[in-house]
């Protein structure tokens, strides 16, 4: 088996018993009309609508402006404390982090049971098997001090943990980075979904954070008021990462703080952005960084009564304190535009059904069938943990949030409201380039997470959801689901697309990402350790 194009090509004698038709009549398999049929409750993504919030002229004056501006701040690596760690530098290939250096976290017991800090990944480390957690680095543990020109001041605290012969190396989060792709339909997003379904416009806690205030311009001045934002779980989330100490500050800066900083510098100063930039494009400067201030594109995109004032408040102007509704806001509206509805599984479902081979029709009938995996990876974006279908299950938070037997539950509580081990089950469109795999990141390839679920998982407990239990797959079955996973990848994500391009970016310990116009990369990017997805 090996990839070819965009389609996973089986050979040898596997090839032969699956193309029999005597196989294929046997398993329900085939073309036109047999087999998969309309693939059960999977639906092109096209036919789900993007969840926005209700509200959000309220704020956002102008969409196109407000998706320029998150754009931008995403990608923007001097928004971190060293003036190297951007959002992006955690999601920079399919949304998803597939570094390899340095990514390891030492999980519940503090210790690393795999193998030490700052060490290389490769095939041979997988699967992970001890309570280590494959994340994705950060900042160096340090204590801020003040701002700088790009990066902050700050002050190098001693780290028992992420150090090298008494050197401090880029501490590593306890998870798992999810990939950004296609997150716009989340209700609640993170593994754990502590980032609230409404935006309070300042923390991810959303009405449980009685403290998150805004300002908002009067004419008696500017006053602080509550915000609620309904179906902004992404907004809650782009809040958390750029003043927490691991992912992407020295500890102790704030909100105000960065907005001062990011307000004094040229947007993107230190990155090439393409000319044809799908978002960005008309921005760019033909040096470095964009032809523009953020001063300037918050007025462009947000209504002025939240930042029109002179007047300081705390020490702070409007425009600095009211910095996390902007950050928030626009990065969910940049966000919303990373939907990849156009892979060969949409376009068969919308009824071509020469889209798909008969080995991944076989993969289809095994994903909707035996496998049981339509059973958590459902509807047009593969998860139960949508916007829409929490709403049609009666706003249940939890909806989507299941055991999975990843690991005991004593490790990792997960899911913030019910916790027995409960994690946000994820889509698995454009698996193939988003490995590793799982919260915790303990397999390499799509191969391996099919392994785990066709021998009920690794830790299966009472708290397991009940369709993850044995399922008895023949290695043909399990090959050609596989194969029909793969086939879930968007061409624009595996070639960087409009509206997947982006500007440069040097990701720490990672690649060297250049900028990529609106008719992408020449040639594809490639999965996790550059793995075939059946890989064992």
């Amino acid at each position: 088996m090996k990839l070819q194009g965009t389609k996973l090509v089986v050979t040898g004698l596997l090839a032969a018993v699956l193309l029999s038709p005597g196989y294929l009549g046997a398993q329900g398999g085939g073309g036109e009309g047999g087999g998969g049929g309309g693939g059960g409750d999977l639906k092109p993504l096209k036919s789900e609508a993007i969840p926005l919030p209700s509200n959000l002229g309220d704020f956002v004056a102008d969409q196109a402006a407000a998706i320029q501006l998150g754009k931008a701040l995403f990608w923007d690596r001097s928004a971190g404390g060293d003036g190297q760690q951007a959002c992006a530098s955690c999601h920079f290939q399919s949304g998803s982090d597939v570094r390899t250096r340095n990514q390891i976290s030492p999980g519940a017991n503090g210790a690393f049971d795999t193998m030490g800090t700052d060490k290389t990944l490769t095939m041979a480390s997988f699967p992970v098997t001890t309570g280590d957690v494959i994340g994705s680095q950060g900042e160096i543990k340090r204590q801020f001090t003040k701002l700088g020109s790009t990066a902050d001041k700050c002050k190098t605290l001693p780290d028992a943990v992420y150090n090298v012969h008494g050197s401090n190396v880029r501490q590593v989060t306890g998870r798992n980075a999810p990939s950004a792709v296609n997150a716009i339909f989340n209700f609640r997003s993170f593994w754990d979904g502590r980032a609230n379904n409404v935006f309070n416009g300042a923390s991810p806690f959303g009405p449980n954070d009685p403290n998150a205030t805004v300002l908002q311009v009067t004419t008696s001045g500017p006053v602080p008021v509550i915000v609620r934002i309904p179906n902004a779980s992404l907004a809650s989330q782009a809040v958390g990462p750029p003043n927490n100490k691991v992912e992407m500050s020295c500890d102790g800066r704030t909100f105000p703080l960065l907005g001062r900083k990011m307000l004094g510098l040229k947007p993107l100063a230190q990155q090439l952005v393409s000319p044809t930039d799908s978002v960005l494009g008309p921005l760019a400067d033909k040096k470095k960084g964009l032809k523009t201030t953020y001063a300037a594109m918050i007025q462009a995109a947000f209504k002025p009564e939240w930042w029109n004032s002179a007047t300081k408040v705390g020490g702070f102007s409007v425009m600095e304190s009211n910095f996390s509704l902007y950050w928030g806001l626009s990065i969910m509206l940049y966000e919303s535009t990373l939907v990849s509805d156009d892979s060969r599984v949409d376009r068969y479902l919308a009824g071509d059904r020469t889209q798909l081979t008969p080995v991944e029709q076989l993969g289809l009938d095994v994903f909707t069938g035996k496998g049981r995996c339509d059973k958590c990876h459902s509807g047009a974006v593969t998860t139960e943990a949508t916007v829409a279908n929490t709403l049609a299950n009666g706003g249940d938070p939890e909806t989507g949030f299941i055991n999975s037997a990843v690991r005991p539950a004593s490790e990792d509580a997960g899911d913030i409201i019910g916790g027995n081990g409960f994690f946000k089950t994820p889509s698995v469109r454009n698996t193939e380039l988003t490995g590793p795999y799982f919260h915790n990141g303990d397999k390499a390839t799509l191969r391996e997470v099919v392994d785990f679920y066709d021998r009920g998982g690794d830790f299966p407990s009472a708290l397991t959801d009940g369709d993850v239990r044995p399922l008895g797959l023949t290695e043909a079955e399990k090959q050609a689901l596989v194969a029909f996973m793969v086939a879930y990848t968007d061409d624009r994500v595996r070639y960087e697309r409009a509206p997947f391009d982006h500007p440069a970016l040097a990701v720490p310990n990672g690649p060297s990402v250049p900028a990529v116009g609106a008719a992408g990369r020449s040639s594809a990017v490639t999965p996790f350790l550059n793995a075939s997805p059946n890989a064992q």
